[in-house]
């Protein structure tokens, strides 16, 4: 009975656990779900130079992803979200922070141990993109 008692209070403990909010969406899948990303990716990285991993991102989406976070720029919801060069995460990286409803997007890329951004982003898109970089 003890037992049970004790099983019943280890299982209404979890629970809240696992009744979390679901995470957020990784860059592919918002790109896939609402086209104004890839759209703004696409002009952020036009004629731009760029590593191969980078390109082929563009073109199929395929790329190591973290979810994604909402970062506040002047009062509004901006999304910034992570990739990384697949096998190869460390010192190739993008963040890339796009602006509400993806009318824009900037981003910040690290290769060999060089950062540029993309974009052409003002300090304040500036300053967001670095609040999120690990």
């Amino acid at each position: 009975m003890l037992t049970r008692v004790l099983l019943t209070f280890v299982l209404l403990g979890a629970a809240p656990a696992l009744a979390q909010a679901p995470e957020e969406p990784h860059l592919p899948d918002l790109m896939e779900q609402q086209p104004a990303y890839l759209t703004a990716w696409k002009k952020m990285v036009a004629g731009e130079e760029l590593p191969a991993w980078v390109n082929t991102f563009t073109k199929t989406q395929g790329a190591v992803a973290a979810p994604v976070k909402t970062i506040p720029v002047a009062g509004q919801p901006y999304t910034l979200g992570w990739i990384c060069k697949p096998h190869d995460c460390g010192g190739n990286e993008v963040y890339a922070l796009s602006a509400p409803e993806a009318r824009q997007a900037w981003g910040l890329l690290i290769s060999d141990g060089k950062r540029r951004w993309l974009g052409k982003p003002d300090a304040a898109i500036q300053a967001a993109i670095q609040s999120g970089v690990e």
